[in-house]
């Protein structure tokens, strides 16, 4: 009951918090959809695979015509990074679904004002950003992926942190 009036005398919660916690929603929303699609639908079959893989290799290829060495190697991992995450489809889907309960958990506890939530995130970010170490070798993912993923986490746990001094 105490708990119920602390968060009643409460300050209103910050514009900044509630922005950001609806950009998590709806970012944790369309990869939850994402999710429970690939499960439903299950791996790509082997006709669709080898399309996908033939676009890759025209780009990687594309991007070595015109010098971008880097950019062309980075494609080519993702070739080997896409059929091992393939072959592992459901597995993938089951962690990033956990995960993403994680993330929304968190970030909803935070929009109501608790700082729990702020760990919850915390862990949901490291999930995201490492899960795919437990499908495919380091070498072959590219680290452009890491990099973006580390950066948008980073931002997110950074502009989350700016709020921690009004969650109780």
């Amino acid at each position: 009951m105490e708990e119920l009036n602390t968060i009643e005398e409460q300050e209103k919660r910050p514009n900044f918090l509630t922005v950001i916690s609806i950009l998590s929603f709806i970012s944790i929303g369309f990869s939850f959809i994402g999710s429970v699609s690939q499960i439903i639908s299950g791996p790509l079959n082997e006709d669709k695979m080898l399309t996908q893989k033939v676009e890759l290799i025209k780009q990687a290829n594309q991007l070595d015509q015109m010098g971008s060495d880097y950019f062309g190697d980075a494609v080519r991992k993702m070739i080997t990074m896409t059929e091992n995450l393939n072959e592992n489809a459901i597995a993938v889907s089951t962690i990033t679904l956990i995960a993403l309960l994680m993330g929304f958990f968190g970030v909803f506890k935070m929009f109501k004002g608790f700082k729990v939530g702020f760990h919850f995130y915390i862990i949901y970010s490291l999930i995201s950003i490492g899960q795919v170490y437990l499908f495919v070798g380091v070498a072959y993912v590219p680290s452009i992926i890491l990099f973006w993923n580390l950066f948008l986490s980073g931002l997110f746990v950074f502009m989350f942190s700016r709020n921690l001094n009004w969650m109780k």
